[in-house]
């Protein structure tokens, strides 16, 4: 069994809890599998003192850690760095998109600072191995300087149980009184779901004006629900009342994980108009719960949607390539069902959380291997 150290951001206490929960979620599974015995040490700005304490414990642990994995490059990977070249442990460090990519326009990304971007390449440079999400991402790590030799590309993976397709009466059963409204009609209707931050960067304004351009070509009745709060949920909301979209638009603020397999499957497709996009989950939860997608041709959404098998790849910024798939969704019976079959076979397939966790298992070995190997 290996014992190893993970440095990561503040964890979620709560299951229901949305931020980082991708991260306890796989800790969660690694330590399942028999193979890893864990010690997370959870790095918060607003708890300074006992992140110092923390860190001061792994020292500690000198003769037992054996190998060292952080998340996100700048400041998990920074610091977990340091305490690798210390301790002379092997680093593994998982880059997830905003600690990696950038775009000025949006303000996203933290290498668009110049300091961050220094730190990102030297710390990248010194781990032994890199955990990239998508082909998107390891493109990026390789524009730092490392080599492709170290970076190994591990799709993130979902909870194949917790997301699943569901029968009507499960769904029925199981959600709260405010998904039930989005139930009652459901059978008269096409709900479209797209689960994103109200934020530029993930182009819902795109999105907004597809249905537009729907209502005016007077598809069959569809609703589409907006998922997630932000800084633009106002303007967006004046938006759909200025285009006369506030019958076919519902606006939901950011709900518990816990609910997010029924709204998946309340829904009968999903939209992912991203501009920028480091893996995508919700395409991941979307196509477990046998749901197809339409997502933009960017990061790693295109490592997930096979165009005309399990939804369609649309260019970004580009609304009337939305409107037209949207449209082929909502009126094509045939090929939505044939879609959805394909999706959760899809994520069977790659989508797994426990092959994720076996295929970090195998980084593991090699570098413990390689470590043992050259003593």
């Amino acid at each position: 069994m290996l014992f190893v150290a993970y440095v990561t951001p503040s964890l979620p206490i709560k299951d229901h809890e949305v931020s980082y929960s991708f991260i306890k979620d796989e800790l969660r599974e690694l330590d399942m599998s028999g193979h890893v015995k864990s010690c997370i040490f959870q790095v918060s700005y607003k708890k300074p003192l006992t992140t110092i304490s923390q860190f001061s414990r792994m020292f500690s642990f000198n003769d037992s850690v054996q190998l060292i994995h952080a998340h996100f490059v700048v400041p998990y990977g920074f610091v977990a760095n340091i305490i690798a070249q210390v301790l002379r442990k092997p680093l593994v460090i998982t880059v997830h998109g905003f600690d990696i990519l950038v775009s000025k326009e949006f303000g996203y990304g933290l290498n668009r600072f110049t300091l961050m971007k220094l730190l990102t390449e030297s710390t990248l440079r010194k781990a032994d191995k890199v955990i990239a999400n998508s082909h998107c991402l390891k493109s990026e790590c390789m524009k730092y300087g490392v080599p492709s030799s170290k970076i190994v590309v591990i799709p993130y993976g979902v909870n194949l149980h917790f997301f699943r397709p569901r029968t009507f009466d499960e769904v029925e059963k199981e959600s709260p009184n405010f998904l039930r409204t989005l139930i009652k009609n459901k059978g008269e209707r096409i709900n479209i779901l797209c689960a994103k931050r109200l934020e530029q960067v993930y182009g819902v304004e795109y999105l907004i004006k597809a249905v537009k351009i729907l209502k005016i070509r007077r598809t069959k009745d569809f609703l589409l629900i907006l998922v997630g709060g932000g800084k633009l949920l106002s303007r967006y909301r004046e938006l759909v009342y200025r285009l006369g979209l506030v019958k076919e638009i519902v606006f939901i603020d950011m709900i518990p994980r816990s609910f997010m397999p029924l709204l998946y499957n309340i829904s009968d497709f999903t939209v992912v108009p991203s501009i920028v996009e480091g893996f995508g989950l919700v395409v991941a939860e979307s196509l477990a719960c046998g749901r197809p997608v339409i997502g933009s041709s960017v990061g790693g959404i295109i490592d997930q949607i096979l165009d005309g098998y399990n939804g369609f790849i649309v260019p970004p910024r580009d609304p009337l390539s939305l409107a037209d798939r949207i449209e082929t969704l909502i009126e094509d019976d045939s090929t939505r069902k044939r879609m959805s079959k394909n999706s959760r076979s899809y994520a069977e397939a790659h989508l797994d959380l426990k092959k994720r966790i076996f295929m970090i298992l195998k980084v593991y070995d090699e570098l413990i291997s390689t470590k043992q190997a050259s003593c």
